[in-house]
């Protein structure tokens, strides 16, 4: 994230103003210290002209076999 952000010349606090976050947040994220929602993700991937899956890497915690998982849509 943070070589995105830099790519496009972009302080931790400029990329935080424009998602509607804390720099801190931002500064957590970076470290990988912090899993952002689906939204926060899709926010910045937005402002960094990238993709949710360039930025963000998930450990999959779930289940082993795809057909057990259960995906809830409001």
């Amino acid at each position: 994230m943070k070589e995105y952000r830099n790519r496009l010349s972009l302080t931790q606090d400029d990329l935080a103003r424009k998602v509607g976050v804390r720099r801190e947040t931002i500064v957590f994220l970076e470290q990988g210290k912090y899993n952002p929602s689906l939204r926060l993700a899709h926010d910045i991937a937005r402002e960094l002209h990238s993709g949710i899956d360039d930025l963000f890497i998930f450990d999959d915690d779930g289940p082993e076999q795809p057909e057990q998982r259960v995906i809830l849509v409001d």
